[in-house]
């Protein structure tokens, strides 16, 4: 074959085999193509919208929180989160170490919140820092260079006008929590959310809540926003009306100022709350933002126990106070009349024991009337054994409605004991103990023993004494109205019912007429309640002085001080019940405060020196008396009015 032969197969192989190179190059390139374009098309596709565009939720501003007239009491204010988008950073965890160094927080506690956020979609946002101040942000925003992913969004939160004015009705939000948000009833929630954690904000979240919006926005390639592809906008949540008095709860609040104790203050003619008060209190918006270790403790203290709304929950001995409904059974069962006069030398002699009045020389022979207003233990103690402990209950418990829950709220209230046969044959496992023994008929009689109640309580059956024996079930809520102003839910204009006493009118009128006694007569124990007369609105009322033990020790505390009481004396619209732990004298130290109460109801001056603070005396060591384990504090055998 000639040189030019071989030579041109050279080069066709060559052709050749560069073409079989390209065209295997090229069949790559398709095979890639359609990979990328068809079988991973998809995959792509969202990768560079979710690059592209961003979903943001926008929160919903919570419903306001309003008095009876109007006046609000919870309302929003703009706050402002500081939020990192993990997909944005280069190093999210050297981000978060700069940012905590920026804004002075613990590295170390911003890597562990961001670490326990848990799953999120990609681009999603994850919270380090709720409700920052303004510096903060403005610190944030000088150095967003040094912050990739980092951003600010401005959400709204809750602000309290008033302080710690009417926390414990009222009540706190809080984010929501990892086991809230595997129940049913948080169906919805995101992990972030602010839901209500106690009282109204709670009870009324439902309503409060609103529904959260939608925002894609279009961001470049360092996460920033350029514009907005579509919204979704937020609803906000229906504004709540109470029941609550401002004016008046103000007032409690104040009085009970350095004291441990409640207030209730009810309309006695359809059950309104106007004012609901506790003391040690604590400031809502503390849960606003994050919550130190510190500022927790202080609130869980349980020398202070500042979270426990006492007015619902604080169960206590009402001691003379309970006077009112053991005469009322009393009258009723025919075992004394409203004149015949029993003699109080100061004790009474009862098997080896004598049971002492609070006056040790005695008020002298007295009658039902004159009982009440001095507050009479001999007396109580007389009609007390001749009634027997179950007719007490009966009418204490079944009648008036002590020793169950009144029907305010939900869960957060206390039953309270009231004794009896069957009552302390149930409680007690061992058989001596179960019996029930005459001698323990006396300080109940008085309302002490194993008698234990709420202030709720007090001022609910005080009410149905007023009302005629008609048991009216107590409201926080006036009404609730959406956004666009339609009524979703409203009181209706009659009280509701819940059972009516079947007691003789008069004889709940003779009650009514020795607690006006009470006050305004001058032997009486309750004067320091009365509002100056100019006015003339007259107080009516019954004081309360209720000897405690320790549970601990068994070493006698300070007295639980009480006064229950309504107005005006002739036709009474509201009940007033104070409650002053370890405080001393009902007369002297809880009277004043519920007169503080009533000249801010009705708008009259108080002049009168107010409450004094509960004093502090050696404690003396009595024999101790056993409680049972829903009684916070046992009631002596002994009390003053």
């Amino acid at each position: 074959m000639s040189p030019y032969g071989r030579s041109a197969i050279n080069i066709s192989v060559r052709v050749w085999s560069s073409m079989a190179c390209v065209f295997v190059c090229l069949a790559v390139l398709v095979v890639r193509l359609w990979y990328l374009q068809i079988e991973q098309g998809a995959f792509f596709r969202d990768k560079s919208e979710n690059n592209r565009l961003r979903t943001l939720y926008i929160p919903a501003a919570r419903g306001l929180i309003l008095d009876r007239n109007g006046e609000v009491l919870v309302r929003n204010r703009p706050s402002f989160n500081v939020e990192l988008v993990a997909e944005d950073s280069p190093d999210p965890k050297q981000t978060v170490q700069d940012l905590a160094l920026l804004v002075g927080e613990d590295p170390a506690l911003l890597q562990e919140r961001l670490t326990k956020i848990g799953k999120r979609r990609r681009f999603e946002p994850k919270l380090l820092l709720r409700d920052v101040s303004r510096d903060v942000v403005a610190q944030i925003s000088a150095q967003r260079h040094r912050l990739p992913g980092v951003t600010i969004s401005v959400v709204p939160a809750r602000d309290y006008p008033y302080g710690e004015s009417s926390a414990h009705v009222l009540g706190y939000i809080r984010e929501v929590s990892g086991e809230q948000l595997k129940s049913q009833a948080f169906s919805g929630y995101m992990l972030g959310d602010l839901v209500g954690q106690y009282g109204i904000e709670s009870d009324l979240e439902r309503y409060l809540r609103g529904e959260r919006g939608t925002q894609e926005v279009v961001v470049n390639a360092f996460g920033n926003k350029i514009g907005e592809a579509f919204r979704s906008p937020d609803q906000p949540g229906s504004n709540v009306t109470l029941t609550i008095d401002r004016r008046s709860q103000m007032a409690a609040d104040e009085a009970l100022q350095g004291h441990k104790g409640a207030v209730v203050l009810m309309d006695l003619s359809n059950g309104d709350i106007l004012a609901l008060a506790s003391s040690p209190r604590y400031h809502p918006g503390v849960f606003t933002s994050e919550l130190a270790k510190g500022v927790w403790a202080a609130l869980i203290d349980p020398k202070e126990n500042r979270l426990s709304n006492r007015a619902l929950q604080g169960v206590f001995p009402p001691g003379s106070v309970f006077k009112i409904f053991v005469a009322a059974a009393a009258l009723s069962e025919g075992v004394v009349t409203p004149k015949e006069k029993i003699r109080c030398p100061g004790y009474l002699k009862f098997g080896k024991r004598s049971f002492k009045c609070h006056k040790h020389s005695g008020h002298g022979p007295v009658n039902l009337f004159e009982a009440i207003v001095q507050s009479c233990d001999v007396y109580f103690y007389t009609v007390g054994q001749r009634l027997g402990v179950d007719r007490i209950h009966h009418y204490a418990a079944d009648l008036f409605g002590f020793g169950e829950k009144t029907g305010l709220v939900d869960d957060d209230e206390k039953e309270g004991t009231i004794p009896s046969t069957a009552w302390k044959e149930a409680y007690f496992k061992n058989p001596e103990d179960k019996k029930w023994y005459p001698g323990e008929t006396l300080p109940v009689s008085i309302g002490q023993g194993a008698v234990a109640t709420t202030p709720i309580q007090v001022a609910h059956s005080l009410a149905a004494v007023l009302n005629g024996g008609r048991l009216v079930k107590p409201r926080l809520v006036k009404k609730i109205v959406a956004g666009d102003g339609r009524v979703l839910e409203s009181a209706p204009d009659q009280a509701q019912v819940q059972r009516t006493a079947d007691i003789d009118p008069a004889i709940l009128a003779q009650l009514k007429d020795a607690m006006v006694g009470v006050v305004e007569d001058k032997r009486g124990t309750g004067h320091r309640a009365a509002l100056p007369k100019e006015f003339g609105i007259g107080v009516g009322g019954k004081t309360g002085t209720a000897q405690v033990a320790s549970r601990e020790s068994g070493i006698k505390d300070e007295d639980h001080a009480w006064f229950a009481g309504f107005a005006p004396a002739d036709q009474p619209r509201v009940v007033v019940v104070a409650l002053v732990e370890n405080g001393g004298h009902g007369g002297v130290v809880a009277a004043p405060i519920a007169r503080k109460v009533l000249a801010a109801y009705f708008r009259v001056p108080d002049e009168i020196e107010a409450a004094p603070k509960p004093k502090q005396r050696p404690a003396k060591s009595p024999k101790p008396v056993v409680a049972p384990a829903t009684v916070a504090a046992q009631g002596r055998a002994t009390g003053e009015g």
